[in-house]
């Protein structure tokens, strides 16, 4: 298992909708309003890119980390302490 955080910046047209839904289909967890972690079988950072570059219009930004040690945060949304202290 791999492990991602995923931000997003959506400019003219703001469908976040189909993101979203992407995201709670592949029980994403939301942290912060546009920053979200993810755990996948893929072990490659621009297949996750390009998957969610079809979530998204050709003027937004999207950007995916893989994650290789404990994130820290800090006033993250709730559940987030959790969904790191079962990975980590």
């Amino acid at each position: 298992m791999a492990y991602y955080a995923i931000s997003y910046q959506l400019n003219k047209e703001k469908d976040y909708q189909k993101l979203w839904d992407e995201l709670k289909r592949l029980n994403a967890h939301k942290a912060m309003n546009s920053f979200w972690f993810l755990d996948l079988t893929t072990d490659e950072t621009s297949v996750v890119r390009d998957h969610f570059k079809g979530f998204k219009d050709d003027d937004d930004a999207i950007c995916v980390v893989k994650i290789e040690s404990s994130p820290k945060h800090h006033m993250a949304f709730k559940g987030t302490n959790d969904w790191i202290s079962k990975r980590f």
